[in-house]
């Protein structure tokens, strides 16, 4: 992707955060484009600037920000796994993490 703007690289994370809020409420299958639009107030014309292959981009996208924020959640953990607690205490913020979403 080309470098955006300070204000393009607002709108295109506009989207990618209101999509991926979307699908954690509703799920993939019952998410559209146009939910998405919807959400983050933003045009068709800018879904498509950003994400030039539609939904199926979108998602790729949505999926490796859920992922990256995955791992920075549990970076302070994964180099101190040693001992059993320690399992446990990742065990457990992992699963309150998402208990909270």
């Amino acid at each position: 992707m080309p470098t955006l703007t300070r204000k393009g690289a607002a709108t295109r994370q506009r989207i990618l955060d209101g999509a991926a809020t979307h699908i954690r409420e509703f799920g993939v299958a019952a998410t559209t484009l146009d939910d998405v639009l919807s959400r983050t107030a933003t045009s068709k014309s800018q879904l498509f600037h950003y994400f030039p292959g539609g939904r199926e981009e979108l998602l790729l996208a949505v999926a490796r920000l859920e992922a990256d924020r995955v791992l920075e959640d549990q970076r302070p953990q994964l180099g101190d796994l040693t001992s059993w607690p320690a399992w446990q205490s990742w065990r457990d913020t992992v699963v309150e993490r998402y208990r909270r979403q």
